[in-house]
Protein backbone atom coordinates (compact mmCIF):
# COMPACT_ATOMS: atom_id res chain seq x y z
CA UNK A 1 0.00 0.00 0.00
CA UNK A 2 2.71 2.14 0.61
CA UNK A 3 4.51 1.97 -2.80
CA UNK A 4 1.22 2.42 -4.30
CA UNK A 5 0.87 5.64 -2.34
CA UNK A 6 4.40 7.22 -3.59
CA UNK A 7 3.87 5.97 -7.40
CA UNK A 8 0.59 7.84 -7.06
CA UNK A 9 2.22 11.09 -5.03
CA UNK A 10 4.88 10.78 -7.96
CA UNK A 11 2.17 11.13 -10.70
CA UNK A 12 0.74 13.64 -9.09
CA UNK A 13 3.86 15.30 -8.93
CA UNK A 14 4.65 14.89 -12.06
CA UNK A 15 1.60 16.13 -13.46
CA UNK A 16 1.71 19.20 -11.45
CA UNK A 17 5.42 20.13 -13.08
CA UNK A 18 3.65 19.58 -16.33
CA UNK A 19 0.58 22.36 -15.97
CA UNK A 20 3.89 24.65 -14.63
CA UNK A 21 6.23 24.52 -17.10
CA UNK A 22 4.76 26.95 -19.15
CA UNK A 23 5.64 29.20 -17.01
CA UNK A 24 8.75 27.94 -15.90
CA UNK A 25 10.01 27.97 -18.86
CA UNK A 26 9.37 31.56 -19.41
CA UNK A 27 11.28 32.37 -16.47
CA UNK A 28 13.60 30.27 -17.81
CA UNK A 29 14.08 32.11 -20.64
CA UNK A 30 15.48 35.08 -19.11
CA UNK A 31 19.10 36.05 -19.06
CA UNK A 32 20.90 35.02 -15.65
CA UNK A 33 21.74 38.42 -13.62
CA UNK A 34 25.36 37.61 -11.78
CA UNK A 35 25.97 40.00 -8.63
CA UNK A 36 29.17 41.35 -10.21
CA UNK A 37 26.88 42.86 -12.57
CA UNK A 38 24.19 43.91 -10.47
CA UNK A 39 26.63 46.13 -8.10
CA UNK A 40 28.66 47.95 -10.92
CA UNK A 41 25.90 48.83 -12.79
CA UNK A 42 25.38 52.40 -13.34
CA UNK A 43 26.84 55.82 -12.71
CA UNK A 44 28.09 56.34 -8.94
CA UNK A 45 26.61 59.06 -6.67
CA UNK A 46 28.78 59.13 -4.41
CA UNK A 47 27.73 60.70 -0.69
CA UNK A 48 29.87 63.62 -1.19
CA UNK A 49 28.72 64.70 -4.18
CA UNK A 50 25.26 64.32 -3.15
CA UNK A 51 25.73 67.18 -0.18
CA UNK A 52 28.40 69.15 -2.83
CA UNK A 53 25.22 69.71 -5.02
CA UNK A 54 22.94 70.37 -2.23
CA UNK A 55 25.13 73.19 -1.10
CA UNK A 56 25.55 74.71 -4.48
CA UNK A 57 22.16 74.97 -6.15
CA UNK A 58 19.43 73.49 -3.54
CA UNK A 59 16.48 76.81 -2.69
CA UNK A 60 16.66 76.13 0.67
CA UNK A 61 20.70 76.35 0.97
CA UNK A 62 20.17 79.41 -0.93
CA UNK A 63 17.24 80.57 1.26
CA UNK A 64 19.41 80.26 4.06
CA UNK A 65 22.13 82.24 2.68
CA UNK A 66 19.52 85.03 2.35
CA UNK A 67 18.39 84.61 6.21
CA UNK A 68 22.07 85.54 6.80
CA UNK A 69 22.07 88.64 4.32
CA UNK A 70 19.55 89.59 5.98
CA UNK A 71 20.75 89.95 9.41
CA UNK A 72 23.93 91.59 8.37
CA UNK A 73 21.92 94.02 6.61
CA UNK A 74 19.74 95.15 9.39
CA UNK A 75 23.47 95.22 11.52
CA UNK A 76 24.25 98.16 8.73
CA UNK A 77 21.17 99.66 9.12
CA UNK A 78 22.20 99.88 13.59
CA UNK A 79 25.21 101.23 12.06
CA UNK A 80 23.81 104.23 10.63
CA UNK A 81 22.96 106.07 13.72
CA UNK A 82 26.63 106.34 13.77
CA UNK A 83 26.64 108.13 10.46
CA UNK A 84 27.61 111.69 10.35
CA UNK A 85 25.06 114.12 9.00
CA UNK A 86 25.03 117.61 7.85
CA UNK A 87 21.84 120.00 7.80
CA UNK A 88 21.53 123.15 6.41
CA UNK A 89 18.69 125.59 6.67
CA UNK A 90 17.76 129.21 4.96
CA UNK A 91 15.71 131.92 6.08
CA UNK A 92 15.01 134.79 4.59
CA UNK A 93 12.13 138.04 4.52
CA UNK A 94 11.70 140.86 2.38
CA UNK A 95 9.05 143.41 2.86
CA UNK A 96 8.66 147.13 0.92
CA UNK A 97 11.85 147.15 -0.03
CA UNK A 98 13.43 145.99 3.10
CA UNK A 99 15.63 143.14 4.22
CA UNK A 100 14.35 141.93 7.68
CA UNK A 101 15.94 139.11 8.19
CA UNK A 102 18.26 136.53 5.79
CA UNK A 103 19.43 133.70 8.33
CA UNK A 104 21.70 130.65 6.91
CA UNK A 105 22.69 127.78 9.27
CA UNK A 106 24.89 124.92 8.13
CA UNK A 107 25.70 121.89 10.83
CA UNK A 108 28.05 118.58 10.68
CA UNK A 109 27.32 116.22 13.44
CA UNK A 110 29.50 113.51 14.02
CA UNK A 111 28.56 110.76 16.62
CA UNK A 112 31.27 109.37 18.99
CA UNK A 113 30.96 105.43 20.11
CA UNK A 114 31.26 106.14 23.61
CA UNK A 115 27.34 108.38 23.41
CA UNK A 116 28.79 111.84 23.01
CA UNK A 117 28.59 114.03 19.83
CA UNK A 118 31.00 116.69 18.34
CA UNK A 119 29.30 119.43 16.39
CA UNK A 120 30.61 121.71 13.80
CA UNK A 121 28.26 124.88 12.65
CA UNK A 122 28.20 127.53 10.76
CA UNK A 123 25.66 130.60 11.35
CA UNK A 124 25.03 133.48 9.33
CA UNK A 125 22.77 136.34 10.04
CA UNK A 126 21.94 139.90 7.96
CA UNK A 127 18.92 141.98 8.02
CA UNK A 128 17.36 144.50 9.43
CA UNK A 129 15.43 143.09 12.06
CA UNK A 130 16.90 139.97 13.29
CA UNK A 131 16.76 138.04 16.89
CA UNK A 132 19.82 139.72 18.99
CA UNK A 133 20.48 136.07 19.80
CA UNK A 134 21.36 135.39 16.58
CA UNK A 135 23.23 138.45 15.44
CA UNK A 136 26.30 137.03 13.95
CA UNK A 137 29.62 138.79 12.36
CA UNK A 138 29.26 139.92 8.68
CA UNK A 139 30.87 136.84 7.52
CA UNK A 140 29.06 134.57 9.80
CA UNK A 141 30.22 132.35 12.77
CA UNK A 142 32.34 128.95 13.41
CA UNK A 143 31.24 127.04 16.53
CA UNK A 144 33.06 123.73 17.39
CA UNK A 145 31.79 121.79 20.57
CA UNK A 146 30.51 118.62 22.13
CA UNK A 147 27.83 117.16 23.84
CA UNK A 148 28.28 114.73 26.97
CA UNK A 149 25.89 112.71 28.51
CA UNK A 150 26.16 112.89 32.08
CA UNK A 151 23.46 110.64 34.21
CA UNK A 152 21.73 108.48 31.39
CA UNK A 153 23.61 107.21 28.17
CA UNK A 154 26.66 107.45 30.02
CA UNK A 155 27.34 103.45 29.85
CA UNK A 156 24.73 102.61 26.94
CA UNK A 157 22.45 104.51 24.65
CA UNK A 158 19.62 104.05 22.25
CA UNK A 159 22.20 103.89 19.08
CA UNK A 160 25.07 101.75 21.30
CA UNK A 161 22.01 99.32 22.19
CA UNK A 162 20.42 99.02 18.98
CA UNK A 163 23.84 98.47 17.14
CA UNK A 164 24.72 95.44 20.12
CA UNK A 165 21.42 93.87 19.23
CA UNK A 166 21.95 93.97 15.48
CA UNK A 167 25.32 92.00 16.20
CA UNK A 168 23.86 89.74 18.21
CA UNK A 169 20.86 88.99 15.48
CA UNK A 170 23.42 89.06 12.75
CA UNK A 171 24.75 86.26 15.10
CA UNK A 172 21.92 84.62 15.49
CA UNK A 173 21.05 84.81 11.43
CA UNK A 174 24.62 83.08 11.08
CA UNK A 175 23.05 80.57 13.48
CA UNK A 176 19.86 80.29 11.41
CA UNK A 177 21.74 79.86 8.23
CA UNK A 178 23.82 76.92 9.81
CA UNK A 179 20.79 75.43 11.26
CA UNK A 180 18.68 75.49 8.60
CA UNK A 181 21.15 74.45 6.08
CA UNK A 182 21.87 70.85 8.73
CA UNK A 183 18.49 70.56 9.01
CA UNK A 184 18.18 69.93 4.72
CA UNK A 185 21.85 67.68 5.64
CA UNK A 186 20.50 65.60 7.97
CA UNK A 187 17.03 65.03 5.90
CA UNK A 188 19.15 64.70 3.09
CA UNK A 189 21.48 62.14 4.85
CA UNK A 190 19.03 60.03 5.59
CA UNK A 191 17.37 59.77 2.20
CA UNK A 192 20.62 58.94 0.80
CA UNK A 193 21.00 56.29 3.32
CA UNK A 194 17.15 54.57 2.67
CA UNK A 195 18.17 55.01 -1.03
CA UNK A 196 21.30 53.20 -0.46
CA UNK A 197 19.49 50.35 1.13
CA UNK A 198 16.76 50.41 -1.24
CA UNK A 199 19.24 49.74 -3.86
CA UNK A 200 20.85 47.32 -2.27
CA UNK A 201 18.11 45.47 -1.26
CA UNK A 202 16.85 45.70 -4.86
CA UNK A 203 20.46 44.00 -6.53
CA UNK A 204 19.84 41.02 -3.13
CA UNK A 205 16.70 40.44 -4.66
CA UNK A 206 17.56 40.62 -8.09
CA UNK A 207 20.25 38.05 -7.47
CA UNK A 208 18.50 36.02 -5.19
CA UNK A 209 15.57 36.06 -8.60
CA UNK A 210 18.55 35.10 -10.54
CA UNK A 211 20.31 32.55 -8.27
CA UNK A 212 16.16 30.76 -7.71
CA UNK A 213 15.62 30.88 -11.74
CA UNK A 214 18.92 29.45 -11.87
CA UNK A 215 18.38 26.56 -9.58
CA UNK A 216 14.92 26.19 -11.31
CA UNK A 217 16.64 24.96 -14.36
CA UNK A 218 18.73 22.83 -12.59
CA UNK A 219 16.05 20.83 -11.07
CA UNK A 220 14.33 20.67 -13.81
CA UNK A 221 17.40 19.35 -15.33
CA UNK A 222 17.74 16.72 -12.83
CA UNK A 223 14.58 16.09 -12.81
CA UNK A 224 14.46 14.66 -16.58
CA UNK A 225 17.69 12.75 -15.75
CA UNK A 226 15.84 10.95 -12.47
CA UNK A 227 18.18 12.55 -9.81
CA UNK A 228 15.65 14.60 -8.08
CA UNK A 229 12.25 13.91 -7.51
CA UNK A 230 9.67 15.73 -9.73
CA UNK A 231 8.77 17.37 -6.09
CA UNK A 232 11.60 19.73 -6.40
CA UNK A 233 10.28 21.04 -9.28
CA UNK A 234 6.97 22.79 -7.40
CA UNK A 235 9.62 23.87 -4.76
CA UNK A 236 11.74 25.75 -7.03
CA UNK A 237 9.39 27.14 -9.04
CA UNK A 238 7.40 28.25 -5.68
CA UNK A 239 10.94 29.59 -4.17
CA UNK A 240 11.10 31.83 -7.77
CA UNK A 241 7.81 32.77 -7.34
CA UNK A 242 8.50 34.30 -3.36
CA UNK A 243 11.95 36.07 -4.82
CA UNK A 244 9.98 37.09 -7.52
CA UNK A 245 7.65 39.10 -5.10
CA UNK A 246 10.55 40.17 -2.92
CA UNK A 247 12.16 41.57 -6.21
CA UNK A 248 8.77 43.87 -7.25
CA UNK A 249 8.35 45.17 -3.16
CA UNK A 250 12.15 46.13 -4.23
CA UNK A 251 11.47 47.53 -7.28
CA UNK A 252 8.55 49.73 -5.65
CA UNK A 253 10.48 50.91 -2.31
CA UNK A 254 13.64 51.92 -4.91
CA UNK A 255 11.73 53.31 -7.23
CA UNK A 256 9.89 55.79 -4.03
CA UNK A 257 13.36 56.11 -2.49
CA UNK A 258 14.76 57.64 -5.74
CA UNK A 259 12.06 60.53 -6.18
CA UNK A 260 13.02 61.50 -2.63
CA UNK A 261 16.70 61.81 -3.66
CA UNK A 262 15.32 63.54 -6.71
CA UNK A 263 13.75 66.21 -4.81
CA UNK A 264 17.33 67.45 -3.50
CA UNK A 265 18.94 67.80 -6.95
CA UNK A 266 18.64 70.91 -8.40
CA UNK A 267 21.32 72.77 -11.09
CA UNK A 268 23.43 75.93 -11.19
CA UNK A 269 20.16 77.80 -12.83
CA UNK A 270 18.04 77.02 -9.63
CA UNK A 271 15.80 74.67 -11.68
CA UNK A 272 14.50 71.18 -10.76
CA UNK A 273 16.95 68.67 -12.31
CA UNK A 274 16.06 65.00 -12.71
CA UNK A 275 18.48 62.07 -11.04
CA UNK A 276 19.99 60.02 -13.65
CA UNK A 277 18.45 56.63 -14.53
CA UNK A 278 21.27 55.03 -13.84
CA UNK A 279 22.53 56.92 -11.04
CA UNK A 280 23.64 54.45 -7.97
CA UNK A 281 24.04 55.24 -4.47
CA UNK A 282 27.70 53.68 -3.23
CA UNK A 283 29.48 53.78 0.26
CA UNK A 284 32.38 56.27 -0.42
CA UNK A 285 32.19 58.80 1.91
CA UNK A 286 30.38 57.19 4.42
CA UNK A 287 32.04 53.50 4.60
CA UNK A 288 33.89 54.37 7.82
CA UNK A 289 33.43 56.84 11.13
CA UNK A 290 37.30 56.80 11.41
CA UNK A 291 36.70 58.03 15.36
CA UNK A 292 37.62 56.75 19.19
CA UNK A 293 36.19 58.09 22.31
CA UNK A 294 39.19 60.34 22.86
CA UNK A 295 37.71 62.26 20.65
CA UNK A 296 34.50 62.22 22.33
CA UNK A 297 35.64 65.74 24.50
CA UNK A 298 36.83 67.45 21.51
CA UNK A 299 33.55 66.99 20.07
CA UNK A 300 31.54 68.40 22.94
CA UNK A 301 33.74 71.50 22.97
CA UNK A 302 32.99 72.05 19.01
CA UNK A 303 29.47 71.27 20.09
CA UNK A 304 29.90 74.38 22.23
CA UNK A 305 30.89 76.63 20.23
CA UNK A 306 29.93 75.83 17.23
CA UNK A 307 26.20 74.01 17.54
CA UNK A 308 23.95 76.74 16.11
CA UNK A 309 21.03 76.26 18.35
CA UNK A 310 23.39 77.32 21.07
CA UNK A 311 24.47 80.00 19.38
CA UNK A 312 21.05 81.23 18.56
CA UNK A 313 20.06 81.38 22.07
CA UNK A 314 23.46 83.08 23.16
CA UNK A 315 22.78 86.10 21.07
CA UNK A 316 19.39 86.08 22.76
CA UNK A 317 21.72 86.11 25.77
CA UNK A 318 23.62 88.87 24.47
CA UNK A 319 20.55 90.66 23.07
CA UNK A 320 18.94 90.79 26.66
CA UNK A 321 22.33 91.49 28.69
CA UNK A 322 22.70 94.34 26.21
CA UNK A 323 18.75 95.65 27.00
CA UNK A 324 19.34 94.73 30.76
CA UNK A 325 22.22 97.42 30.90
CA UNK A 326 20.14 99.44 28.68
CA UNK A 327 17.45 99.37 31.47
CA UNK A 328 19.76 99.88 34.42
CA UNK A 329 21.39 103.39 33.04
CA UNK A 330 17.63 104.49 32.40
CA UNK A 331 17.76 104.55 36.28
CA UNK A 332 19.75 107.53 36.35
CA UNK A 333 18.49 110.96 35.77
CA UNK A 334 19.24 112.24 32.18
CA UNK A 335 21.48 115.19 32.08
CA UNK A 336 23.62 116.40 29.37
CA UNK A 337 26.09 119.01 29.01
CA UNK A 338 27.21 121.03 25.63
CA UNK A 339 29.98 123.01 24.92
CA UNK A 340 31.19 124.78 21.96
CA UNK A 341 33.60 127.79 21.12
CA UNK A 342 33.07 130.46 18.75
CA UNK A 343 35.03 132.54 15.90
CA UNK A 344 34.29 134.28 12.97
CA UNK A 345 35.07 133.86 9.82
CA UNK A 346 37.32 137.24 9.68
CA UNK A 347 39.28 136.77 12.86
CA UNK A 348 43.40 136.03 12.81
CA UNK A 349 43.39 134.21 15.83
CA UNK A 350 43.75 130.78 17.13
CA UNK A 351 40.02 128.61 16.91
CA UNK A 352 41.58 127.07 20.40
CA UNK A 353 42.94 130.07 21.63
CA UNK A 354 42.10 129.69 25.72
CA UNK A 355 42.09 133.67 26.36
CA UNK A 356 39.65 134.17 22.54
CA UNK A 357 37.33 131.43 24.30
CA UNK A 358 37.08 132.87 27.32
CA UNK A 359 34.89 134.99 25.91
CA UNK A 360 33.03 133.27 22.59
CA UNK A 361 31.70 129.89 23.18
CA UNK A 362 28.08 128.83 23.78
CA UNK A 363 27.27 126.36 26.74
CA UNK A 364 24.77 124.63 28.42
CA UNK A 365 23.13 122.30 30.92
CA UNK A 366 19.61 119.90 30.65
CA UNK A 367 18.70 117.85 33.57
CA UNK A 368 15.21 115.74 33.86
CA UNK A 369 14.79 113.05 35.88
CA UNK A 370 11.13 111.28 36.92
CA UNK A 371 10.24 111.38 40.81
CA UNK A 372 9.01 107.83 40.92
CA UNK A 373 10.59 105.78 38.22
CA UNK A 374 7.58 103.47 37.77
CA UNK A 375 7.98 102.99 34.17
CA UNK A 376 12.40 102.26 34.65
CA UNK A 377 12.07 99.95 37.76
CA UNK A 378 9.34 97.56 35.74
CA UNK A 379 11.33 97.82 32.54
CA UNK A 380 14.36 96.87 34.73
CA UNK A 381 12.67 94.09 36.24
CA UNK A 382 11.49 92.80 33.00
CA UNK A 383 14.78 92.84 31.36
CA UNK A 384 16.26 91.13 34.08
CA UNK A 385 13.44 88.35 33.69
CA UNK A 386 14.29 88.03 30.30
CA UNK A 387 18.31 87.73 30.74
CA UNK A 388 17.55 84.88 33.43
CA UNK A 389 15.58 82.74 31.73
CA UNK A 390 17.75 83.14 28.36
CA UNK A 391 20.23 81.97 30.45
CA UNK A 392 18.44 79.54 32.01
CA UNK A 393 17.60 78.22 28.09
CA UNK A 394 21.40 78.13 27.20
CA UNK A 395 22.05 75.79 30.25
CA UNK A 396 19.27 73.16 29.44
CA UNK A 397 19.90 73.37 25.91
CA UNK A 398 23.47 73.33 26.57
CA UNK A 399 22.97 70.00 28.24
CA UNK A 400 20.82 68.32 25.66
CA UNK A 401 23.35 69.13 22.93
CA UNK A 402 26.03 67.00 24.96
CA UNK A 403 23.54 64.29 25.04
CA UNK A 404 23.11 64.45 21.14
CA UNK A 405 26.61 64.24 20.50
CA UNK A 406 26.96 61.68 23.29
CA UNK A 407 24.24 59.41 21.03
CA UNK A 408 25.25 60.04 17.78
CA UNK A 409 28.77 59.30 18.83
CA UNK A 410 27.62 55.85 20.44
CA UNK A 411 25.52 55.53 17.60
CA UNK A 412 28.75 55.75 15.24
CA UNK A 413 30.66 53.36 17.30
CA UNK A 414 27.70 50.52 17.78
CA UNK A 415 27.08 50.50 13.72
CA UNK A 416 30.67 50.15 13.14
CA UNK A 417 31.05 47.11 15.77
CA UNK A 418 27.42 45.69 14.12
CA UNK A 419 28.56 46.23 10.41
CA UNK A 420 31.70 43.67 11.60
CA UNK A 421 29.69 41.35 12.99
CA UNK A 422 26.83 41.63 10.28
CA UNK A 423 30.05 41.00 7.93
CA UNK A 424 30.55 37.66 9.45
CA UNK A 425 26.85 36.62 9.80
CA UNK A 426 26.56 36.92 5.87
CA UNK A 427 29.84 35.09 5.00
CA UNK A 428 29.14 32.13 7.69
CA UNK A 429 25.60 31.74 6.18
CA UNK A 430 27.27 31.72 2.51
CA UNK A 431 29.72 29.02 4.15
CA UNK A 432 26.30 27.02 5.27
CA UNK A 433 24.50 27.78 1.49
CA UNK A 434 27.90 26.47 -0.04
CA UNK A 435 28.15 23.29 1.99
CA UNK A 436 24.40 22.16 1.98
CA UNK A 437 24.55 22.82 -1.89
CA UNK A 438 27.14 20.47 -2.12
CA UNK A 439 25.24 18.06 0.16
CA UNK A 440 22.43 18.72 -2.45
CA UNK A 441 24.50 17.94 -5.30
CA UNK A 442 25.69 14.64 -3.50
CA UNK A 443 21.95 13.77 -3.21
CA UNK A 444 22.58 13.88 0.75
CA UNK A 445 20.15 17.04 1.33
CA UNK A 446 16.98 18.32 -0.18
CA UNK A 447 16.13 21.11 -2.11
CA UNK A 448 14.04 23.00 0.64
CA UNK A 449 16.61 23.17 3.53
CA UNK A 450 18.95 24.63 0.34
CA UNK A 451 16.43 27.21 0.13
CA UNK A 452 16.25 28.32 3.06
CA UNK A 453 20.43 28.36 3.69
CA UNK A 454 20.20 30.90 0.61
CA UNK A 455 17.11 32.48 2.09
CA UNK A 456 19.17 33.21 5.20
CA UNK A 457 22.02 34.65 3.06
CA UNK A 458 19.78 37.04 1.50
CA UNK A 459 18.33 37.87 5.17
CA UNK A 460 21.79 38.55 6.25
CA UNK A 461 22.88 41.00 3.50
CA UNK A 462 19.54 43.00 3.53
CA UNK A 463 20.86 43.73 7.20
CA UNK A 464 24.05 44.41 5.93
CA UNK A 465 22.63 46.65 3.75
CA UNK A 466 20.47 48.33 6.49
CA UNK A 467 23.14 48.95 9.14
CA UNK A 468 25.37 50.44 6.07
CA UNK A 469 22.48 52.51 5.24
CA UNK A 470 21.96 54.46 8.63
CA UNK A 471 25.93 55.44 8.91
CA UNK A 472 25.08 58.47 6.94
CA UNK A 473 22.07 59.24 9.29
CA UNK A 474 24.37 59.27 12.04
CA UNK A 475 27.07 61.06 10.78
CA UNK A 476 24.11 63.72 9.54
CA UNK A 477 22.92 63.40 13.54
CA UNK A 478 26.67 64.03 14.93
CA UNK A 479 27.35 66.73 12.23
CA UNK A 480 23.92 68.63 13.48
CA UNK A 481 24.86 68.15 17.08
CA UNK A 482 28.28 69.42 16.81
CA UNK A 483 27.52 72.07 14.26
CA UNK A 484 30.62 71.23 12.17
CA UNK A 485 28.91 69.87 8.56
CA UNK A 486 32.78 68.42 7.95
CA UNK A 487 31.51 65.38 9.60
CA UNK A 488 29.12 64.67 7.68
CA UNK A 489 31.01 63.11 5.05
CA UNK A 490 34.51 61.47 4.80
CA UNK A 491 36.77 63.14 2.19
CA UNK A 492 40.32 62.04 1.37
Amino acid sequence: MIRRRRQRLVTLAMATAGMTAGLASTIAAQPLVTPSAIDTAGIALTFPAFIDGILAAHPVAAQARLVADQARADLRTAWGAFDPTITASWDQKAFGGTSYYNYFDAELKIPLPVGADVTIAFDRTMGRYVNPDRRTASNGTIAAGISIPLGQRMLTDERRNALQQARAARDAGEADRTAIVNKLLFAAAKDYGVWYESWRRRAIAQEGEALADFRLQAVRRRVTNGESAPIDTIEALLELQRRQVTRFEADASFYVASLDVTAYIWDAEGRPAPLPPDAKPVLTGIERVGMDSTQLEQLLEEAARRNPALLKVQARVTQAAAQRLFNTQALLPFAEAKVAGLSGRDTDEGFFDGERLDGNYKAGLVIKSPLLYLKETGRFAASGQRLAFQRLERDRLRRDIEFDVRAAIFELFNLERLRERQLANVRNARLLRDAEQARYENGEGTLLILNIRERLVLDEAVKLAAIEAKVAGARAALAVATGDRTLLVARN
